[in-house]
């Protein structure tokens, strides 16, 4: 994938901006939002929210989607802090789960996240076989 970014004349331009490590984590990043986005997540999500409503008579009802919700929104602003401040190893972590914490949160929040996470992983495949002459 490496070598054909930077043959590819668009895209070499910006790829030569960018550090190889990063590169790495936008790769994993993909992946793993690839992977969430398929029936997987959906999966993911129905289980999370399973267990919630189990759990909400004992813990109440907003517990799981606050701690979930807070769980993902650090994880998504240390992946950022990362990738901008310099790829560290907690960072491809960082990148290989976050996606599953944004679809684990219970209810609508999580299925709409793994929906989301969906239609963006069509669009950017889409401009990668359009940049391909696809």
């Amino acid at each position: 994938m490496l070598y054909v970014a930077d043959r590819l004349p668009v895209i070499n331009r910006f790829t030569a901006k960018i550090k190889s490590p990063q590169i790495q984590v936008l790769l994993v990043l993909t992946a793993s939002v690839g992977l969430v986005s398929t029936p997987i997540g959906g999966l993911i999500n129905k289980a999370t929210t399973g267990i919630n409503g189990l759990l909400q008579s004992t813990v109440g009802h907003w517990t799981g989607v606050g701690i979930v919700s807070a769980l993902a929104l650090v994880a998504l602003l240390m992946l950022i802090s990362d990738f901008v401040s310099g790829v560290k190893p907690r960072t491809l972590l960082l990148a290989a789960f976050t996606p599953a914490l944004l679809v684990m949160v219970p209810g609508p929040i999580g299925s709409g996240a793994a929906s989301t996470l969906g239609f963006v992983v069509t669009q950017v495949g889409s401009l990668v076989v359009w940049l391909m002459g696809g």
